[in-house]
């Protein structure tokens, strides 16, 4: 599984000094996050928060180490609170917000999300995959369902015809008869198989998106800014 690269980095805060403290924190957990010790980068980011509550590079980062710990809800609040930034980086905070539901199980919030990334940039094509794969395996989580539910009533027919049947006296079906009702099932329940194939296929696909990782305060211009796990 090979990581992608973009080669440009988001200019954020330009111009405006950040407080000492604030930035030492942010390049600290810029350096944990990096060498993967999310627990440690997601202490540096709310320490940074602490002192400056309104820092979104401190928030984003917060969230994407929480995401990273599997803590679903804290990621969601601090990508939330990103996301309303008119800029590059409240783009990425919808996108990695999508990807958070998802995770999360929240389907309908995460097409949400991805939809409302996609009106901010619409050229971000994997905000544009992520939502189809979402759209595709709600599609065939309806359709099984809707099968689901068209067998139920099909079984609950037959139980009330031989119900009727074995009142009336009548003999049951023989064997063969039997077989030819049960014949027409076996290409659905192929069929069914197959949907659920294909759903357990978009799953995996949607769960290799990664998300846009956070930048480091000072960072060198070879340093990348969005990370991709395909």
């Amino acid at each position: 599984m090979r990581m992608r690269y973009y080669g440009w980095m988001l200019v954020l805060l330009v111009g405006l000094p950040l407080q000492a403290g604030v930035g030492t924190q942010l390049r600290q957990a810029g350096k944990l996050y990096a060498n993967e010790q999310y627990g440690q980068a997601l202490s540096s980011y709310e320490k940074a928060l602490q002192q400056d509550p309104h820092n979104a590079q401190a928030a984003f980062g917060a969230g994407a180490a929480a995401y990273k710990l599997k803590e679903y809800q804290q990621a969601q609040a601090a990508f939330e609170s990103v996301s309303h930034e008119d800029s590059q980086l409240g783009q990425d905070a919808l996108f990695n917000l999508g990807n958070t539901f998802y995770r999360a199980g929240q389907q309908d919030p995460a097409i949400a999300a991805y939809r409302q990334a996609i009106l901010k940039n619409p050229q971000d094509k994997e905000a544009i995959h992520n939502l189809q794969l979402v759209l595709q395996q709600k599609q065939n989580q309806n359709n099984q369902n809707n099968q689901n539910n068209q067998n139920q009533d099909n079984n609950s027919q037959n139980q009330d015809q031989q119900e009727q049947q074995n009142n009336q006296g009548q003999a049951p079906q023989q064997p063969d008869q039997q077989d030819q009702n049960q014949q027409p099932q076996q290409p659905q329940n192929q069929q069914n198989q197959l949907d659920k194939q294909a759903a357990d296929r978009v799953m995996q696909l949607a769960r290799d998106n990664e998300y846009k990782r956070p930048t480091q305060p000072g960072a060198s211009g070879d340093d990348p800014t969005v990370e991709k796990d395909w």
